[in-house]
């Protein structure tokens, strides 16, 4: 669950972005999983979902230590940027930096997800 202020807006990275409602200062813990307001799902619950339930955690969901992780406030829109503006440490999500208000938040998906992240990733340029 996030733990700042943050807002949903248009992200210049991709569709919607977790946007600071407030200053957030270098070091402060900006997200933690929520045991009971956040879910995480074995491989195995996960199949038993229904389609449609299956569908919505693979758009806003993503792996980590082999389960799934359903975050449920504005976490799950946040967007990846190889220059994130945080990075995990000891559970929680933490700024890297001094975060504007206005500024979007953005995860390195590579910390959490490399799999998922192929994606993200720049090819090298052919020569």
């Amino acid at each position: 669950m996030l733990l700042v202020k943050t807002y949903l807006g248009k992200s210049k990275i991709h569709g919607l972005g977790v946007f600071a409602d407030e200053f957030i200062r270098k070091g402060t813990k900006i997200w933690c999983f929520a045991e009971g307001f956040d879910r995480c799902y074995t491989p195995k619950q996960f199949a038993r979902l229904p389609k449609a339930a299956r569908e919505f955690i693979r758009y806003h969901g993503y792996r980590v230590d082999g389960e799934i992780l359903l975050t449920i406030d504005n976490d799950r829109h946040m967007n990846h940027s190889e220059n994130a503006n945080t990075y995990l440490r000891s559970g929680y999500a933490i700024a890297r930096h001094n975060i504007r208000k206005g500024e979007e938040i953005t995860n390195d998906y590579r910390e959490f997800d490399a799999a998922f992240c192929a994606s993200f990733l720049k090819k090298p340029q052919a020569k």
